[in-house]
C-alpha cells in the first residue's frame, strides 16, 4: 500500500451536520471533502454517526433520530435529525455524497466505526441508542467496573449477534456506499466484562480476522484493496487490559495502519509508541499517533504550530509514519491550514521553532495510561526529575550555524521569591535569566475534562538561556531542588511545568515595503 501523507478525521456530527440550519445544501454536504482540498491530506476518516446510529440511509441499523418521539435534549441533536430526514427526502445521501466527492477529488475516504457506545435503553439519550440495544437489551454488558465506569452499557461481544451487527454495517458502507475501507475505533473500548477481557482476547482476534475477510471479499469484487485502520491505545497493557492483543493482529498481517491514541483530551507529544512501532515492522504496518486536543496550560488554550512541530519532530524520532489530524477547530482558518500543510512532511519544519513540553498526569486517566512525571509536589532536599524528549536533530542544525536559541521555562506553583531554589539541565547548574509572578490563570474546557484543575493558582515562571550545546537529541532532564523553603510562607511548592523552544534563524520576514 502507498503511505498517506496525511491522514484527517472529520465526525461529520460537530464539523458538519450539528452546525448547518435545515435545510442542508449539497454545496454543504460536500464540505468535509472540499475544506481539505489544497492540502496534503490525501486520506479523510469520515465518522459514521454515534457507532449505534448513523448519519446515512442505513439499512443495517438505525438513522440519527430515528425512533425519537421527543426532542428535549440538545438543539444540535434535532438539527442533525432534521437535517438528515430533509436530506433523504430530497434524494441526497450524506455518506454517498462524502464517498462520491472524496474519489471525484482524488481522496481515499475510510468510514470510521465506533465499535462501542455506552448508551442503554435506561439513559435519557435515545439518539444514540442503536436497534439491537433496544430490541434486546440483554446484549449488552450490564455491570460496571470502578476502571471502566461505562462499562454496563457496552454490548457485550462474546455474543454472535453483536459481532454479526457490526459486520452487516461494515458489509453496508464498504459494499453499498463504496467506502475505501474501515476505521476500527474502539471509542470506550469495553468489549466485554472488565473481568474476563484478557480471557476474550481471541473473540476480539478472530473478529478483526472477520473484518478482514470481508474486506478483501468487498475489495475483491471491486477490483480494489480496502483497507483496515485501528485506534488503539498508547499502551500495550492498555489494550490487553480491554481484550485487544494488537500485537497478534500486526503479527497476522490484519491491519493496514495502525493509530495510537489516548482517552486524553490533552496534546501528548510524547505517548510511548516504540513497542507499537517494532511490533508493526514485521509486517509493516504504518503507525500514525494521533494527537490530543489541548495543551494544559493558561497561556495557550489551543496547541500553536510549534508545539505540532516538536510533536511531529518526537515522533518521527520513535520511528512513526505520520500523523493523524482530529478535532481541529471549525470551520477552518488560516492556522488549520497552515497545520494541514506542515505537518503532511516533517522536512517542511525541519529548522522551524519547535514547543516541547510533557504533559501532566491526569487524576482521571485510564488504566494502562502512559507514565508521565508533572505535576510533583517538592519537598525540601529533594531533587525533582522531569525526563523529556527532543526530536530536532540538533547536531546538524549547529554545525551548520542555524540553531538561534534554546530557551528552558519551568513554572512553579505556590512559591515564595524567599525559597532557596536551584535548578539542572542535563546535571548541569543553570541559573534563571528571568522570572515572572503570575497570580492566576484559567485552562481551556477540553483541557479542564481531563480532571486537572481548571484554574492554575499563583505561580512563577522561571526562564533560563542555555547553552546551545547543553540540550541533547532525544532524552534530556530538568532538575528542580527545593534548597530552602521560606518558613514564612506555607503550603506545598509544586513543580507544575517544563516546557523547551528550540528556534532557529530564518530570513527576515520584509514589512510594508520593503524587500
Amino acid at each position: 500500500m502507498q503511505k498517506p501523507k496525511l491522514i484527517h478525521y472529520n465526525d461529520a456530527r460537530h464539523y458538519s451536520i450539528y452546525r448547518y440550519e435545515p435545510p442542508m445544501s449539497l454545496h454543504q454536504w460536500r464540505q468535509p471533502v472540499d475544506e481539505i482540498l489544497g492540502t496534503e491530506i490525501d486520506t479523510l476518516v469520515y465518522g459514521l454517526g454515534s457507532g449505534e446510529t448513523f448519519l446515512h440511509g442505513t439499512e443495517a441499523g438505525l438513522k440519527w433520530g430515528e425512533g425519537v418521539e421527543e426532542h428535549n435534549m440538545s438543539m444540535m441533536w434535532w438539527r442533525a435529525t432534521k437535517n438528515l430526514n430533509l436530506a433523504l427526502e430530497a434524494g441526497i445521501d450524506p455518506l454517498a455524497v462524502a464517498v462520491e466527492r472524496a474519489h471525484e477529488k482524488g481522496r481515499r475516504i475510510l468510514g470510521s466505526l465506533r465499535m462501542t457506545e455506552p448508551t442503554s435503553p435506561d439513559d435519557d439519550n435515545p439518539y444514540m441508542l442503536g436497534r439491537l440495544k433496544r430490541e434486546r437489551p440483554k446484549v449488552m454488558i450490564g455491570e460496571s467496573h470502578p476502571d471502566y465506569p461505562r462499562a454496563a452499557g457496552c454490548a457485550d461481544y462474546t455474543r454472535e449477534e453483536v459481532r454479526a451487527e457490526r459486520l452487516a454495517v461494515i458489509e453496508e458502507v464498504c459494499g453499498r456506499y463504496g467506502m475505501d475501507g474501515l476505521e476500527f475505533d474502539p471509542y470506550v473500548g469495553v468489549f466485554f466484562k472488565p473481568s474476563q477481557a484478557r480471557e476474550n482476547t481471541s473473540v476480539l482476534t478472530e473478529f478483526v480476522r472477520e473484518i478482514r475477510r470481508l474486506l478483501e471479499r468487498i475489495g475483491e469484487a471491486r477490483g480494489e484493496a480496502l483497507w483496515l485502520a485501528v485506534k488503539v491505545r498508547a499502551t500495550e497493557e492498555a489494550n490487553l487490559a480491554l481484550g485487544m492483543d494488537v500485537r497478534a493482529w500486526l503479527s497476522e498481517g490484519l491491519l493496514d495502519i495502525v493509530i495510537p491514541w489516548t482517552e486524553s483530551f490533552l496534546f501528548d507529544q510524547e505517548m510511548p509508541v516504540q513497542w507499537l512501532v517494532d511490533a508493526a515492522s514485521g509486517s509493516e504496518t504504518p503507525v500514525y499517533p494521533m494527537l490530543g486536543r489541548s495543551p494544559y496550560d493558561d497561556r495557550h488554550h489551543l496547541p500553536t504550530i510549534e508545539m505540532y512541530r516538536a510533536a511531529a519532530a518526537n515522533y518521527r524520532v520513535m520511528g512513526a509514519d505520520g500523523i493523524y489530524l482530529s478535532d481541529l477547530p471549525w470551520p477552518h482558518t488560516e492556522r488549520e491550514y497552515l497545520i494541514f500543510r506542515e505537518m503532511a512532511d516533517p522536512d517542511i519544519h525541519l529548522r522551524k521553532k519547535k514547543h516541547y513540553f510533557p504533559a501532566p498526569i491526569e487524576p482521571d486517566s485510564e488504566p494502562y495510561a502512559p507514565e508521565r512525571y508533572l505535576p510533583i509536589d517538592l519537598e525540601e532536599g529533594v531533587p525533582a526529575r522531569v525526563p523529556f524528549l527532543v526530536g530536532d536533530q540538533l547536531d546538524d542544525a549547529r554545525k551548520d550555524g542555524e540553531l538561534k536559541s534554546t530557551t528552558l521555562g519551568v513554572r512553579i506553583g505556590h512559591c515564595c521569591p524567599e525559597d532557596d531554589i536551584s535548578f539542572r539541565f542535563n546535571g548541569q547548574v543553570v541559573t534563571p535569566s528571568e522570572s515572572s509572578h503570575v497570580y492566576s490563570g484559567t485552562v481551556s474546557y477540553t483541557a479542564a475534562r481531563s480532571g486537572l484543575p481548571e484554574r492554575l493558582m499563583t505561580h512563577f515562571w522561571f526562564t533560563f538561556e542555555l547553552p546551545l550545546d547543553l540540550v541533547r537529541e532525544g532524552q534530556n532532564k530538568v532538575a528542580v531542588a527545593l534548597d530552602r523553603q521560606f518558613t514564612g510562607m506555607g503550603g506545598v511548592r509544586v513543580l507544575h511545568q517544563v516546557e523547551l523552544i528550540v528556534d532557529y534563524y530564518e530570513p527576515l520576514v520584509p514589512v510594508g515595503g520593503q524587500m
